[in-house]
């Protein structure tokens, strides 16, 4: 559904909106429109919603800003941690904490969710095959990451979210290239599949050895904008930014095999590899 372009939606002066148009413009700046496939990680932290609109009429307005970039296929993180924080996961049902668009983006009913009881994301579109995933691995061969790599013309932008907080395809980098800081850790539990049927499943995730401290150096980001891979736009108190998949995928891939230790705060051989994970409110990939 279009709204007014004029529509105020958060305030971050005391005279000063972000309207609907403003969100539409800030993706089309950044080329958020100029794809096939669109991953997006969303955040609303752009100033105090307007007082008369609940947050669900915010989410269903702030997807509908998004379906007016026009393209195919548009894919959301729903991730729920299920087996890690020792809860069964039920794809029709199991609530993601991604965030309030991505919520509402998964109960849409043309959403198509991933089996993934780690890692789910929700596919709506043309390519929903992106959501048949292979295999028990969360990240890595298999995994809707991989097919998201393997698939053409794909974007990945973030609405109101900090790429250091939420660029969650960089374990995918690291996966794929067995960085000694990581390692494969099991878990079990049971999927609940759209009809009803329930299975004991164990799904694999590429997880940190307890005293490993994961970072994105600002200088990533800085390096991205320089090299014009990532495109980027003020929206109140926050940012929109943008950028090819192959380029996060191939950016990341050399700064890991040019030192190990890039995406680390500290050398991961500085202290002891402890396999130690700890269980429980698990939003993030420990």
């Amino acid at each position: 559904m279009k709204h007014d372009k004029a529509m105020k939606l958060f305030q971050y002066q005391k005279d000063k909106w972000v309207t609907y148009g403003d969100i539409v413009n800030s993706l089309k700046a950044v080329g958020a429109d100029k794809c096939k496939i669109l991953l997006l990680h969303t955040g609303i932290t752009f100033g105090l919603p307007a007082r008369e609109l609940k947050r669900r009429d915010i989410a269903a307005i702030l997807y509908d800003a998004i379906t007016e970039l026009g393209v195919e296929t548009l894919c959301f993180p729903t991730f729920t941690f299920s087996f890690p924080n020792g809860e069964d996961y039920n794809v029709g049902q199991s609530r993601t904490r991604m965030g309030m668009i991505n919520e509402y983006a998964r109960k849409l009913p043309e959403a198509v969710r991933t089996m993934d009881p780690l890692m789910s994301f929700c596919v709506i579109g043309k390519e929903k095959g992106l959501a048949n995933t292979k295999g028990t691995k969360s990240l890595g061969e298999g995994s809707f990451f991989d097919n998201l790599h393997h698939a053409e013309d794909v974007k990945i932008a973030f609405l109101g979210a900090n790429i250091g907080d939420c660029f969650t395809y960089q374990h995918y980098v690291e996966e794929r290239l067995r960085v000694p800081y990581r390692y494969d850790k099991e878990f079990t539990g049971k999927i609940i599949n759209q009809e009803g049927s329930e299975k004991e499943e164990t799904y694999t995730l590429y997880v940190k050895y307890r005293d490993v401290i994961p970072y994105t150096p600002p200088e990533f980001e800085e390096m991205l904008v320089k090299q014009g891979y990532l495109k980027k736009a003020e929206l109140g108190n926050s940012l929109v930014s943008c950028f090819n998949e192959k380029d996060a995928y191939r950016e990341t891939e050399l700064r890991i095999r040019e030192n190990v230790n890039y995406f680390l705060a500290e050398p991961y051989d500085t202290k002891p590899l402890v396999k130690e994970y700890s269980y429980g409110n698990v939003t993030t990939v420990q």
